[in-house]
């Protein structure tokens, strides 16, 4: 479930270098992200979660005694726990500097059409519950984080399609997954809130139309 890893950076060296974990790391928008953090120099870990690791190959091809591939079904309490233990057993008393919760769904479903309530579920489940499980469990690890160094960091990645004010220029029917994405909004607005006394920072990211497997290649930007 871990990739070939040599060896980790010393731990004292770990309290100044930033340790990232990132959902739905397979592929898209989450695989770029990844790579984009093994080659920064100032993040001395990268856990990269996929739900079936074992099919996760562009994530496992990858060598770098910085990554750490863990599996993770978002919307599984008893994975979240599994991977919240992981997470700690490695960054020890350092905590976790940065959570981006990227992992996400979309449906196509007309609202004058046939509604699956399943799908809609299942969208709010991935899209806005995972987040917020994810974030409440690995509390004590950012909270640890933001002890030593200042601050912690969630970012969760959101979409224009959120937003109230751009939805009328969203022609899609894409009601659940609009809908999740304004919930997760307010996800974030509530953490920053809640938790700005313990120094976590909340962001909500809004990457654009990006070519992927949920944006096709009609999308505008590539990863």
């Amino acid at each position: 479930a871990e990739c070939n890893v040599a060896f980790l950076p010393n731990k004292n060296l770990l309290v100044n270098m930033s340790s990232v974990l990132v959902t739905g790391a397979n592929r898209g928008i989450g695989l770029g992200l990844t790579r984009h953090l093994l080659s920064d120099p100032s993040v001395a870990t990268v856990f990269a979660t996929a739900r079936d690791v074992d099919s996760a190959k562009d994530l496992r091809v990858i060598s770098n005694p910085k990554l750490y591939i863990v599996p993770l079904e978002v919307v599984n309490e008893d994975s979240i726990a599994d991977a919240v233990q992981k997470v700690t057993e490695i960054v020890s008393e350092n905590g976790l500097d940065i959570l981006i919760n990227n992992a996400g769904i979309g449906y196509m479903s007309p609202l004058n059409g046939e509604i699956s309530k399943a799908q809609m579920v299942e969208t709010f489940q991935v899209n806005t519950i995972a987040p917020l499980l994810l974030a409440n469990k690995f509390y004590p690890l950012l909270k640890q984080a933001a002890s030593k160094k200042g601050s912690a960091q969630i970012a969760n990645i959101s979409s224009g399609f959120g937003s109230l004010d751009q939805s009328p220029n969203v022609q899609m029917p894409l009601a659940a997954y609009c809908m999740s994405k304004s919930a997760l909004n307010m996800l974030t607005r509530r953490i920053s809130v809640e938790w700005k006394d313990d120094n976590i920072r909340a962001t909500s990211f809004c990457p654009g139309w990006v070519k992927t497997d949920m944006g096709t290649e009609r999308a505008e930007l590539t990863v």
